[in-house]
């Protein structure tokens, strides 16, 4: 389905201060669950007081966990016929919610959510076999965080990410590791399934078969990326694998070596970079890139109804402000990614800090390059990542090679997905 016919499909005209919904004893209440931290939970919450002020007719439940709690409590929630009328999805999430009949198909809601304004090709995010299950609340993509301070203080130049290579990469890395006081890296490994994507498509592959079966990157392209990562450990250019294992348990960004201004460069999400504590940080391109594009706009957060509500249109009344009331995005900026409303995103990009800034220029440079994302993540790959990390530390603790730990994370995954 094209952009144009999917904004039609969601309507044409906000209904956020519509009528409609108020019971005989009073506003109908709906409740809205997403994960996050404080700062996330307190805008949130701004954003639903105006939303009721608007719209006095509904009231709003608020409902937040942290990020791994909150699956835990969708999956049990949900299976309990107690799923919240509106809610925050994510990664393979919306896939496999969809596939048991979880979420509301939007289309039947096709009078309230106005997705007329969205950029080209944001639609298409929510859309799942061509049927719309969720609309974005914002764009991110995968991007490479710079500390400038800790390259000035190592002597090293900044990279071109128009021109530089993972070959570029490491050798950076371990310049920065060998000049820096001990304690302080030139990067550490990224363990996320959507880098990997990232890294298959450079190589002209997915992660994934397209009808979600399988996984289609060869054997020889993640052996590549296992290596990459032992390699950076055994020059030094990342820490040795116990101190790696820490870094990315950390509770919080502002814990990460990163966060504390001990390490040089990392694989982030680029609505992250602002949780990193100071250092006037830098966004570029991933090495690579100047050859086959690999990184691509996706939804950071998604909103979706569930298809058990019993007021799917105050919810979809609430989506529609999130997504397309100016008030809102001024509260939340880009805190769930880039606003897919060009218009809203005009209103919000005066507001934003030098660090957001630069996160909006470079999705924008991205845009610019108008890659195809892949298929929607499939269901049953959830576990993917738990699985990547757990092999790549076989790898960097020395108990699997790359090869080994390729076959057994392709096998584990197929298994998931079968």
């Amino acid at each position: 389905m094209g952009a144009a016919a999917a904004a039609v499909l969601l309507a044409t005209g906000c209904s956020s201060s519509g009528s409609g919904g108020e019971g005989e004893e009073g506003p109908v209440t709906i409740r809205f669950s997403w994960w996050g931290n404080d700062t996330r939970a307190s805008e949130t919450m701004q954003v639903i007081e105006a939303f009721e002020a608007k719209n006095p007719d509904i009231k709003v439940n608020a409902d937040f966990s942290d990020f791994g709690g909150y699956w835990d409590k969708m999956a049990t929630q949900t299976a309990g016929g107690d799923a919240p009328d509106l809610f925050a999805m994510s990664g393979s999430y919306p896939s496999e919610y969809a596939s048991r009949g979880a979420l509301l198909d939007l289309s039947e809601v096709s009078g309230t959510i106005d997705t007329s304004g969205f950029a080209e090709g944001t639609v298409e995010l929510g859309q799942i076999d061509g049927v719309q299950y969720t609309v974005t609340a914002g764009v991110n993509a995968m991007s490479m965080v710079v500390d400038p301070v800790v390259f000035e203080a190592a002597g090293v130049d900044l990279p071109d990410d128009e021109t530089w290579t993972w070959e570029d990469y490491s050798e950076i890395a371990a310049e920065i590791s060998a000049k820096s006081p001990a304690g302080t890296y030139g990067t550490t490994p990224m363990t996320n399934d959507s880098f990997l994507a990232v890294w298959a498509r450079q190589k002209g592959e997915e992660l994934y078969a397209k009808d979600g079966s399988s996984v289609a990157m060869s054997e020889g392209t993640l052996t590549d990326w296992f290596e990459m990562n032992l390699d950076l450990m055994e020059n030094g250019g990342s820490p040795e694998a116990s101190v790696a294992v820490e870094d990315i348990n950390s509770g919080s960004p502002e814990q990460t070596l990163m966060g504390v201004g001990r390490q040089g460069m990392k694989i982030s999400w680029s609505n992250q970079m602002n949780a990193y504590a100071g250092n006037g940080l830098l966004m570029m391109k991933l090495p690579g890139e100047a050859g086959k594009p690999g990184a691509w706009l996706r939804s950071s957060m998604e909103y979706a109804i569930s298809s058990a509500s019993d007021h799917p249109e105050e919810a979809a009344r609430l989506l529609d402000f999130l997504v397309n009331d100016e008030e809102a995005a001024k509260v939340i900026k880009l805190d769930r990614g880039m606003q897919a409303n060009l218009e809203v995103r005009a209103q919000v990009l005066p507001l934003l800090d030098e660090g957001k800034q630069q996160e909006a220029d470079y999705l924008d440079r991205l845009a610019a390059l108008d890659i195809t994302p892949p298929a929607p993540l499939p269901p049953g790959s959830s576990d993917t990542l738990k699985i990547l990390d757990r092999q790549l530390f076989e790898v960097l603790f020395g108990r699997l090679s790359a090869q080994e730990a390729a076959k057994a994370f392709i096998s584990e995954v197929n298994t998931n997905l079968s």
